[in-house]
């Protein structure tokens, strides 16, 4: 058990199920103690507007549950542009990057292209804290180039719950991650991307595949609420 979940969707993106509120009573019950909301940027359907309110305006804490205000945007260029809605005088506490089937990843480019715009999302845009499911079977992925930057910006690399269940990972991709990361020490975020209730804080499956790895727990930055606010240079 992880007490952050690091990457949860609400009924904003248009692919969750439930509120903000629903989701705080869903964590409490499975006793997770701080979870990330990281809607789809603004590409994937998600109104502007919300972001605008959920990070001048949401609590940050709520029924004594840790909310750290997020956002999952996209990949949207190979130079590294990412679909950001950003507001002056306020920040995300925890932004996420993968890429998705859209604009010029609709269809896979290839691994080369694919790289580099992973590599130059972090490289532009420091504020970047997770790349989301880099082992994804829709998107072929240079790992051992991905993890050197990784390390080098202080970026974690996301194993992730919902598509290790799905089956939506490239098992050998996942598996070599997990290897580079453990030589290279590079971060490590367990997420459930929790879509409906079932989903949410739950991460069984990405540590039965973790298990034969021996990942060093020190290396996953969501594994306690203290190492999760220092990763995402929080207080309190």
């Amino acid at each position: 058990m992880f007490d952050c979940d690091l990457h949860v969707h609400s009924i904003r993106s248009t692919c969750g199920f439930h509120t903000l509120l629903e989701i705080v009573s869903i964590m409490k019950k499975r006793g997770i103690k701080g979870f990330a909301l990281t809607d789809h940027g603004p590409a994937l359907g998600t109104p502007r507007s919300h972001f605008s309110v959920l990070i001048r305006r949401v609590p940050s804490v709520i029924d004594d549950i840790r909310i750290f205000k997020g956002i999952e945007a996209s990949v949207m260029t190979v130079d590294g542009d990412i679909d950001l809605p950003v507001f002056a005088g306020v920040s995300y506490e925890a932004i996420l990057t993968g890429l998705h089937q859209h604009h010029a990843f609709e269809v896979d480019p290839g691994k080369k292209t694919n790289t580099h715009a992973l590599i130059n999302a972090m490289r532009k845009n420091p504020s970047i804290k997770i790349i989301t499911h880099p082992y994804h079977s829709a998107f072929s992925v240079d790992l051992d180039a991905l993890t050197d930057v990784a390390v080098e910006t202080g970026t974690a690399l996301e194993v992730n719950n919902a598509h290790i269940k799905a089956d939506k990972i490239e098992a050998n991709s996942l598996a070599r991650m997990l290897e580079l990361a453990k030589t290279k020490g590079t971060k490590l975020a367990v997420n459930s991307d929790g879509h409906i209730f079932h989903e949410m804080g739950n991460f069984e499956n990405a540590i039965e595949f973790m298990q034969r790895f021996d990942i060093d727990i020190q290396r996953i930055v969501n594994r306690t609420l203290k190492s999760t606010l220092a990763f995402l240079e929080l207080e309190a």
